[in-house]
């Protein structure tokens, strides 16, 4: 599997299954300052996110005792145990996910997501630079995609400049979601004058749909990847992710 391949499919993984980056965008877009808010919420995630991969690609050293205890050693784990590993973490993540959709679907918004809600319509756009880059900061740690991406540059002996380039492609990725929830808000404002309510049932939609079938999605393909190996002695991709 090529580093870009790798560095793709974890980052979205990252960005689709936590929804709450995207979330706070799409309601950001139905304040008084939608753009100017979006921009900033956009350059506070982004960019502290950044700056947390590179310093945490720097400290990768003083962080090798936590990381060995969170990602397992490749040579630990022989590729049977792993894909069995694999298979049954895939049929717990899609039974997971489609828990989460009825169960859901059956709640809406809790009381403190709705004053969440008429807070953020008031927000200024350096309060949203400050809430991107809050939620990139304290998600970090807590981002297994992210480390496990950090890991296998540092495993790689790439050049500090390519490692960089690598964390900032990583960091596109992770945006590129609400980059095209922009562009389509863009396109939905010129032709629809309640697109405020709009946007705020479709916060709710994408909430339930991005975070239940991004689940399923991963772990429908995480018993096919596991299968392939039972059943044809190699799985669809040649590597594993750890």
């Amino acid at each position: 599997m090529s580093v870009v391949i790798y560095t793709l499919s974890l980052s979205l993984f990252d960005s689709l299954s936590t929804t709450i980056q995207i979330i706070v965008f799409v309601l950001l877009l139905t304040t008084e300052k939608p753009l100017r808010n979006a921009f900033f919420y956009l350059a506070g995630l982004g960019g502290a996110y950044f700056v947390c991969g590179f310093a945490g690609y720097l400290a990768l050293d003083q962080l090798r005792p936590f990381l060995d205890r969170l990602l397992p050693s490749h040579a630990a784990i022989p590729n049977p145990v792993y894909y069995e590993s694999e298979f049954l973490m895939g049929v717990m993540v899609t039974a997971l996910g489609i828990w989460y959709y009825y169960w859901k679907k059956k709640r809406g918004w809790s009381r403190k997501q709705n004053w969440i809600i008429s807070k953020l319509r008031t927000m200024n756009g350096w309060f949203a630079f400050c809430l991107g880059a809050f939620i990139s900061i304290t998600s970090f740690p807590a981002s297994p995609p992210y480390l496990l991406a950090l890991v296998r540059y540092s495993g790689l002996h790439l050049a500090l400049p390519a490692v960089t380039g690598f964390i900032l492609f990583y960091n596109v990725v992770y945006a590129l979601p609400m980059i095209l929830i922009l562009l389509v808000y863009l396109a939905v404002r010129r032709d629809t004058d309640d697109y405020h309510d709009s946007l705020h049932e479709k916060a709710k939609i994408l909430n339930l749909h991005l975070t239940a079938w991004t689940m399923v999605g991963f772990g429908l393909f995480s018993m096919l990847d596991a299968g392939c190996y039972f059943a044809i002695g190699h799985a669809l991709f040649k590597e594993r992710y750890f």
